[in-house]
């Protein structure tokens, strides 16, 4: 388990992923690893055959792509060192990541379904298409809360509060 400094003190970091994000990762690393550095080598070394590399844009641009690739990689391997998969949710009533669950805002009453996704899919996240990372307000709020429960989202401007009606089992 990988450490981190955090307020002076050191603690274990840990990055709670889906099976499917942690498979989307290393997929990525294996095709980066494989694939894309030996295309950016002969970008490169076709590169090169041009003449001098001070003017050479073309040997900027693969040297750019090289470096991108590169620190990808270190990225993703990073990401999997500290990854550690959330457990399938072995409750019918308690929301974890992965799962769809179905809220209530206790203000308008609005009713919308959710998904929960984790730390690296965070980037993925987008509320319009109903994919709300862990890391965010109403993430933390929900995950591990149990259906019936109501849970209060503390935002910079005000306070939201969303009841947790039913988890929402794929068809």
């Amino acid at each position: 388990m990988a450490k981190t400094k955090k307020n002076g003190k050191t603690e274990n970091a840990e990055m709670k992923l889906t099976q499917d994000a942690f498979d989307s990762l290393q997929t990525e690393l294996n095709n980066r690893i494989t694939v894309l550095r030996k295309e950016i080598a002969d970008e490169i070394a076709a590169a090169r055959e041009l003449g001098d590399l001070s003017e050479n844009h073309a040997y900027q641009v693969a040297m750019e792509k090289k470096e991108m690739n590169e620190n990808r990689i270190l990225e993703i391997e990073d990401i999997l060192a500290i990854a550690v998969i959330a457990k399938e949710n072995r409750s019918d009533n308690q929301v974890s990541i992965g799962e769809k669950v179905e809220i209530q805002n206790l203000e308008n009453k609005e009713k919308r379904t959710v998904v929960l996704v984790g730390t690296e899919e965070t980037k993925a996240a987008n509320p319009l298409e109903g994919k709300i990372s862990i890391d965010s307000p109403i993430g933390k709020a929900l995950y591990n809360a149990k259906v019936g429960d109501t849970v209060e989202i503390v935002l910079p401007n005000r306070k939201m509060q969303y009841k947790i009606l039913k988890l929402v089992k794929a068809a």
